[in-house]
């Protein structure tokens, strides 16, 4: 009784290790992106978010009109001029979940903020400071997300690029 308990545990353990392998094998073959935004800097090193949520949600509102940028789309910003907290005026998104984008800055750095609920853009998931030092960026998200600035120097612009 004791030897075929032992021996039906041991192939319960085999069958669930062969089993989880076979799941880590299916996924690494789907080459799936992971569900979490991504940005790398020109020097191809990652970007991690500051998260500081009081500094994000004072000021202005967030922009709440969404620009679709799908296969290759792209939009190049006025420039921002004035002072306080300025904000890119549109939300951006895609309809293709794996999309990738390229921001490009001039004469300064932006903030970026990603969110889940276009309704909702000052519900920020997280929040990345990108210098202009670091531009141009590639940036992966399946969220929405938007740029802002505080006290822009005049003529600062962004450009975004969707990339399939």
């Amino acid at each position: 009784m004791k030897k075929n308990i032992l021996v039906s545990l041991l192939v319960l353990f085999s069958l669930s290790f062969l089993w989880e392998t076979t799941i880590v094998h299916a996924d690494e073959k789907t080459n799936e992106i992971p569900n979490k935004t991504i940005i790398y800097d020109k020097d191809g090193k990652e970007v991690k978010p500051t998260n500081q949520y009081k500094e994000i949600l004072r000021g202005v509102s967030p922009p709440t009109t969404v620009k679709w940028l799908n296969n290759s789309a792209s939009y190049q910003s006025d420039g921002f001029s004035g002072s306080g907290r300025r904000d890119s005026g549109y939300s951006f998104g895609t309809m293709n979940s794996s999309e990738t984008f390229k921001l490009t800055f001039r004469i300064g750095g932006f903030g970026v903020n990603t969110f889940s609920n276009p309704n909702d853009p000052g519900h920020v998931i997280e929040s990345y400071n990108l210098p202009l030092s670091g531009s141009p960026y590639t940036f992966y998200t399946p969220y929405y997300f938007y740029f802002l600035v505080d006290n822009p120097r005049s003529g600062q612009t962004y450009h975004v690029r969707a990339i399939q």
